[in-house]
C-alpha cells in the first residue's frame, strides 16, 4: 500500500528522485575523490582493529577479526573496491537503473 502511494503520488516520486539524485551525486564525488586522490584503506583499517579493544569497543570483535585475518592482508583489492565500488553506487543512483540494487549495494 505504502509502496504503491510512493509510486502513484506525484509530489512523492519528484521528492524521492530529487532525494536519489542528490544521494548519488554525493556518492560519486566520493568514489571520484578517492580514485583521482588516491585511496588507501589501510590505515582506516589498522584504526578499526585498535579500537576492538578495551571496557567499550567501537568494533566489535568478530568484525576486527575479519578485518585483521582478511581485509588487511588484501587491502590492495579494497583499495579498488571502495572507490569504484561508491561511483557505481552514485551512477546507479542517478540513472535510476537498479536503483534498489544500488541502494543496497551502498549499505553493504
Amino acid at each position: 500500500m505504502f509502496n504503491n502511494f510512493l509510486r502513484t503520488n506525484k509530489i512523492a516520486m519528484w521528492l524521492l528522485t530529487v532525494i536519489r539524485v542528490y544521494l548519488g551525486y554525493q556518492w560519486i564525488e566520493a568514489g571520484y575523490h578517492k580514485i583521482t586522490g588516491g585511496f588507501d584503506a589501510a590505515g582506516f583499517l589498522t584504526g578499526a582493529i585498535a579500537n576492538s579493544t578495551g571496557d567499550h569497543p567501537a568494533v566489535q570483535g568478530w568484525w576486527a577479526t575479519f578485518l585483521e585475518h582478511f581485509a588487511l592482508p588484501n587491502v590492495g583489492l579494497f583499495n579498488v573496491l571502495v572507490p569504484y565500488g561508491e561511483f557505481l553506487v552514485g551512477l546507479g543512483l542517478i540513472l535510476g537503473t537498479f536503483t534498489t540494487f544500488a541502494a543496497l549495494m551502498g549499505l553493504v
